[in-house]
């Protein structure tokens, strides 16, 4: 969803109206959008391709290029807000910004390379995971593509986990949705001692829930556990993080779920459901549109997902055929954040904690006790561990509530 009046107010006045600015949205009665782009001749809206009418481009991402005293830049910015103000001033949100990266001419000489080559000068697994994602758009991106390769992303310790529509298999299946991140996950983490040894937990965060069984749920659930050494793991708890009646109806925001599609799955889901507990977070009383997805033991994390997908089939994908093959039907963008990235070949001592507004640079317990350096990365998590499952008292929030809500204040007729 993009506000295009509300997206140009962000901008500088000097250059509002001048630097050329390209949005992909998925609007699908696009005659509001395209009438606000008759007053901004150097806007382009390009509408990408959709194979199902299920699908939509809920990718929420910016490529954002600079050049101040002459000296060029570029950053990636990957959050879960639609382009709107209600997003952004309503809602509960979470935003990845890349470092400000420069031109690969424009690298220092003997500069270290942090990343792997991929068949450039400086390239990175970022930028080929980046252009791969934009080479599904076709030729209405061919022009962003090159200008990002100009670029030197090697600064990025994260890694794209991406969605598009299509049946994806053979040496594609693993490239989007769930089979992504079971592969990177496979690759990347490595659990910590006391994940194999006390056990984790698999928390899932979103704001709209679509229609699934509980055999897609558990497959996800899978993808998410795997790990380079996930057999000597103990099995990973699966939690879902979703408000209470009670908790919306004391804050500002708004969710989706549909109350027919919670009944479906409500025998089975139940059990699974926690609370959105954010007192430390300070976000208690601001719905959640951030989406993320963590793996969690004890106080720290094992890995973090921030991404525009919810828990649906349509943006993680299904797979099909015995698992030879994928079936995505949105278009999604997602970084994830784990340890192994941050390691800087030295065996540091790494850990991921939970920061908050009070607790900028958290302190792992171990260090506290001991004296040792280590290296901490914040995670602005949107919710306190640990997690609170619903107690019987406790009813899942669906949108049946808003508008009972809005019959007891006689804004809804009745037929």
């Amino acid at each position: 969803m993009v506000d295009l009046d509300y997206l140009m107010s962000a901008l500088h006045p000097r250059v509002a109206e001048h630097i050329p600015v390209t949005i992909i949205h998925g609007h699908r009665d696009d005659a509001p959008i395209r009438a606000q782009a008759r007053e901004w001749p150097n806007v382009r809206l390009v509408t990408p391709r959709l194979l199902s009418k299920w699908g939509t481009h809920h990718t929420k991402a910016m490529v954002l290029f600079f050049n101040r005293n002459g000296v060029k830049t570029a950053r990636v910015v990957v959050s879960t807000a639609n382009l709107c103000r209600g997003d952004w001033e309503e809602m509960t949100q979470g935003v990845y910004l890349s470092p400000m990266c420069p031109l690969k001419q424009d690298k220092k000489q003997g500069e270290s390379n942090i990343g792997t080559i991929i068949g450039a000068e400086y390239g990175s697994a970022f930028e080929k995971d980046l252009l791969s994602y934009f080479e599904v758009y076709g030729g209405d991106l061919q022009a962003l593509r090159d200008q990002v390769a100009l670029y030197d992303w090697s600064a990025c310790k994260a890694i794209l986990i991406g969605s598009v529509p299509g049946y994806h298999r053979g040496d594609s299946k693993d490239l989007w949705g769930q089979a992504r991140l079971a592969n990177v996950l496979r690759n990347h983490v490595s659990l910590s001692e006391a994940c194999c040894k006390e056990g984790s937990t698999l928390a899932l965060q979103c704001s709209s829930v679509a229609l699934f069984s509980q055999k897609w749920f558990t497959e996800l659930g899978a993808c998410m556990g795997e790990a380079t050494n996930a057999s000597q793991a103990k099995k990973p708890s699966l939690r879902f993080i979703y408000p209470t009646a009670s908790e919306v109806s004391q804050s500002a925001g708004f969710l989706r779920l549909e109350q027919d599609v919670y009944d479906k799955g409500r025998q089975w889901l139940d059990a699974h459901l926690c609370r959105w507990r954010s007192d430390r977070a300070g976000r208690k009383k601001v719905m959640p549109h951030i989406k993320s997805y963590a793996r969690i033991c004890g106080s720290e994390l094992e890995w973090f997902l921030l991404t525009s997908a919810n828990l649906s089939r349509a943006a993680w994908g299904e797979f099909q055929k015995n698992k030879t093959q994928i079936h995505v039907k949105s278009y999604e963008l997602g970084v994830l954040l784990c340890k192994s990235l941050f390691n800087d070949g030295f065996d540091e001592d790494i850990h991921l904690l939970p920061a908050t507004v009070e607790d900028r640079q958290p302190v792992p317990s171990n260090t506290a006790v001991s004296g040792n350096s280590a290296t901490v990365v914040p995670i602005r998590l949107p919710y306190d561990i640990p997690l609170i499952p619903y107690t019987s008292s406790d009813h899942c929030y669906t949108r049946h509530y808003s508008h009972e809500a809005l019959e007891n204040f006689g804004l809804v007729s009745e037929d």
